[in-house]
Parts: C-alpha cells; sequence; structure tokens
C-alpha cells in the first residue's frame, strides 16, 4: 500500500507507463511516463531554487520547512509542481490565482516562501529518460517522511480572515484512501476536476484518489469547463459545488451527450438544496454529498455510492472520530492537520490536548450514522425574545422555493434581515416560506442584494460561499 501520495505516483509510473494520465482543454494529453519525466525534470529546478535562497548546508531538507508559493491555474503544470515538491521534501503552497489581487499577495506575503515565479525558465535542465528519471523519483519517494509538513492550502476565509493550514502527507493519503473507499473508483473512470485545486475539497478528492486509483484525470476550471468536454473521454466522475450542479441537472435536462456517461456527482462546500438532489437522482446519477473542511485534509463524512439521502452528508470516513457536544462537532484522527502556518495560539485554540479539533459546525446525528449539517455556531442568531435561530435551513429553503440564487439571514445591530439575490422581491410569497420557520411575532425585513455578491469584493469565498460578516457592512448604519 502506497504510504503517501509520490509512491501511489511511482506505482503507476511503473505499472502503467503508457496509459494516458492526465488531460486538459487545449493541450497534449499527458501519459503516467510523460509525467514522470516532467516531475523530475522539475524537481531539479526546485531543488537547484532552494539551494540558491537557503544554502544546502544550513538547513535540513523537509524538516525545517522550505516553502515553495505558486499561483495555481488549474494547469497541468501545476500538477508536476505540486507532485515535484512531495519528491523535493519542500513544502508546497499554491495560491489561487482566482483570487482578488489583493487577496493574493496577502496570503502571498503570509507564506514567507520563495516564488516560483522566479525560476528561470530559460535555464532548465535537460529531460531525463524515462528510466532514469523513474530511478531519480524511486529514491526521492524512499526519503519522503510522511508525517512532516508537505502542502499548506489557504482557508476560503468564511467567518475569519483566511489561514494556512499545514498538512502532511500522512493526513493526504489516509484521507483521500478514506475517499476512495466509501466512493470506489478504478482506472477506467475518467475524473473531470471543475474546482480549483488550490483548495482542499479538489486537492483530496480529485488529486488524492487519481493518484491513488490511477484514472485518467480531466482537469479544467468552472461550468466553462462543462463545454469544452471532448466526446472522446466523456467523464464518469465529476466534483463539484451547488452553483455547477445546477448547471450539470440542465444540461442533463438538455440531453448534454457530453455527460452521458457521467454515473457519480461528488457535491461539496455548501449545501445542496432537495429539488436539485432529487433531479440528479432522476437522471440517473450518484449524488454523493461529504462534509469537511481544510483543517481535516478535508473529508470527514461522506455518503457512499447506494447509501445517499437528500441533505445528509454521510457517515464520518473510516479512521475519523467524532463527538458531539450540545450539537457542536469535534473531530480527531489521521485527517486533523499538523496545525496553522506560523500561528502556534490558533493552532492551540483550534485543536486540544487530547487532539480533538473543534470544527465550529453545528450537526445533528441520524440513526443510522450520517450527520445533518445545521450551520456554523458562530451564524447561531439570539433573537430579542431569546430565541436562537439557525441561519442555513432558513436559507435552504427560501433557495429552493424561489428563483433566488443566494439568501442571506443576517443580525444587523439586532434587526433580523432576509437579504436575497433575486430578479423581483415579492415580499408576501417570501414571507410564506421563511415565516413557519421563525418563532411566533419575529420581527424581520427583506433586501434585495444589489448589486450582486460578488468574488472581487469578498462577499464570496472562491467556493461561492457567503461571507456573512462581509455582507453584514452593506446594512450597517452610516
Amino acid at each position: 500500500m502506497s504510504q503517501h501520495l509520490l509512491d501511489a505516483f511511482m506505482q503507476n509510473a511503473r505499472l502503467r507507463p503508457d496509459a494516458i494520465a492526465l488531460r486538459a482543454p487545449n493541450q497534449p494529453a499527458q501519459t503516467w511516463a510523460e509525467l514522470t519525466v516532467e516531475v523530475n525534470r522539475t524537481r531539479q529546478q526546485i531543488e537547484c531554487l532552494a539551494d540558491e535562497s537557503v544554502p544546502r548546508g544550513t538547513r535540513h531538507r523537509g524538516a525545517e520547512g522550505i516553502r515553495i508559493v505558486y499561483e495555481s491555474r488549474n494547469l497541468p503544470a501545476d500538477i508536476v509542481i505540486a507532485i515535484a515538491c512531495m519528491a523535493s521534501g519542500v513544502i508546497e503552497i499554491p495560491i489561487d490565482a482566482r483570487l482578488p489581487t489583493a487577496i493574493r499577495r496577502q496570503i502571498s506575503s503570509r507564506s514567507k516562501g520563495i516564488a516560483w515565479e522566479t525560476v528561470n525558465k530559460n535555464a532548465l535542465p535537460a529531460r531525463d529518460d524515462f528510466a532514469s528519471a523513474l530511478h531519480q523519483l524511486e529514491h526521492c519517494a524512499a526519503r519522503v517522511d510522511p508525517h512532516q509538513p508537505s502542502l499548506v492550502l489557504w482557508t476560503s476565509g468564511t467567518t475569519a480572515q483566511p489561514r494556512g493550514v499545514m498538512l502532511s502527507q500522512h493526513n493526504l493519503t489516509t484521507n483521500a484512501k478514506a475517499k476512495l473507499r466509501a466512493v470506489p473508483q478504478c482506472p477506467e473512470d475518467i475524473r473531470l476536476t471543475l474546482l480549483s485545486i488550490a483548495h482542499a475539497y479538489a486537492r483530496t478528492c480529485d488529486m488524492g484518489t487519481w493518484l491513488l486509483s490511477g484514472c485518467v484525470w480531466t482537469l479544467d476550471y468552472g461550468t466553462r469547463g462543462l463545454e469544452r468536454i471532448d466526446p472522446a473521454y466523456p467523464p464518469t466522475m465529476i466534483n463539484c459545488v451547488p452553483v455547477v450542479a445546477r448547471e450539470i441537472a440542465a444540461r442533463l435536462a438538455s440531453n448534454d451527450q457530453r455527460l452521458n456517461q457521467l454515473a457519480v456527482l461528488g457535491c461539496g462546500g455548501a449545501a445542496m438544496d432537495r429539488d436539485l438532489f432529487v433531479s440528479l437522482r432522476q437522471h440517473g446519477i450518484e449524488v454523493i454529498q461529504g462534509y469537511g473542511c481544510t483543517e481535516t485534509s478535508p473529508v470527514i463524512c461522506s455518503s457512499a455510492i447506494g447509501k445517499t439521502a437528500e441533505g445528509l452528508v454521510g457517515p464520518p470516513v473510516d479512521d475519523c472520530e467524532i463527538r458531539i457536544r450540545d450539537r457542536r462537532l469535534y473531530v480527531r484522527g489521521p485527517n486533523v492537520m499538523l496545525g496553522y502556518l506560523d500561528d502556534p495560539e490558533a493552532t492551540a485554540a483550534k485543536i486540544d490536548g487530547n487532539g480533538w479539533l473543534d470544527t465550529g459546525d453545528l450537526v445533528e446525528c441520524q440513526p443510522d450514522g450520517q450527520l445533518r449539517i445545521l450551520g456554523r455556531a458562530d451564524d447561531v442568531i439570539v433573537l430579542e425574545n431569546g430565541f436562537k435561530l439557525h441561519p442555513l435551513p432558513i436559507e435552504q429553503e427560501i433557495v429552493r422555493n424561489h428563483p433566488c440564487e443566494y439568501a442571506v439571514v443576517l443580525s444587523v445591530n439586532q434587526q433580523l434581515i432576509i437579504a436575497l439575490q433575486i430578479e423581483t422581491l415579492d415580499q408576501d410569497e417570501i414571507a410564506s416560506t421563511i415565516e413557519p420557520l421563525l418563532p411566533p411575532n419575529t420581527s424581520y425585513r427583506c433586501e434585495r442584494l444589489v448589486p450582486p455578491l460578488s468574488l472581487a469584493r469578498g462577499e464570496l469565498t472562491p467556493k461561492k460561499t457567503p461571507r456573512r460578516r462581509v455582507i453584514a457592512t452593506r446594512f450597517v448604519e452610516p
């Protein structure tokens, strides 16, 4: 069994060198052998860059945390860098290139790493042949310490400023294996990625499972990736967020032949509404809902093939312990992060002395062991009458029953505001949906979100999840 993801990569290269491994629009497909050559060449560049920046005699490779920082654009070159960093024993820090410029600069500065963009692309080492590259990488794989920091992923900052999460190969590999046990895939599968590989969901559930299973991986981004599907490589598996799942459902309804082999659709990042779940199931798609956070590599729960239910995210994956206190979820296991980058105080506040990580999420456990996510503990609104209000169920009900892209329940200066991204606001129709969910005699007001929520203004995370605290500033009286 693979002890780390570089091990898994090498196994594919040894056993299936001529099989197609990686594809991307407007680029030639790459075999495992071709990837091996490129990874080894990039490894040599990284080691030269590290030696120039931190002299070899002043550091212990992999232990002191040499960091390689780069902007990730969901290109094959990013995958090569990621695997080459594993082989070099350095810490990889990808930054989503689609983030607003100010956020990218802030994250880059806080990463305190060596910028990959400083590499002299005209001074590349010569390509070794496959056999030589394989031999060199096998030596690298034997030196990997799976418990050392290997990857830093930045949180999306839903409730606070982004934090760098340090993950080891042990974290990443055990979590990807657990996900594969819940949702198996094989070399004959074709996985399409539409999410940023600079974030945990795609990094484990797409990249990690690809390396472990040896399937074909098509790399793209966003709903436009659905337009670029090669009919010769129709995807059998896609992971996405609800906004992308909605587009997939529409294409299935219009009989888009590019999706005629799709069998499994994973959905995370935010809750999927009931109508969308039912629509996808009616098209014969196995809808795999899951739950996790960057700090847990990220998978905590996953539904399994044949055991899916609307509104539930499945039971905990293998080796992941959970504890629920006053509906608040705590997690322990090999998926729990090493800590926050350069922030031991925040790490100590997040993980207790016995290894339990506080997710900050509220859940309900069903009789069959599956969890239902109620929302963030920080999001609970205490009304003037003392009632505690969970925003998420109300938001889900509004989106399910009205042509509304976003519904955000806020408390601003003790006033309950229902903020809606909707073309036409019908107060009576909205009231008929939300008032049965509110305590009696609760006062509130509805507001349209104009202009629409924006990633550039920091109102949405990269997963398109609303940031409540930022959105609330729209309604603060000057």
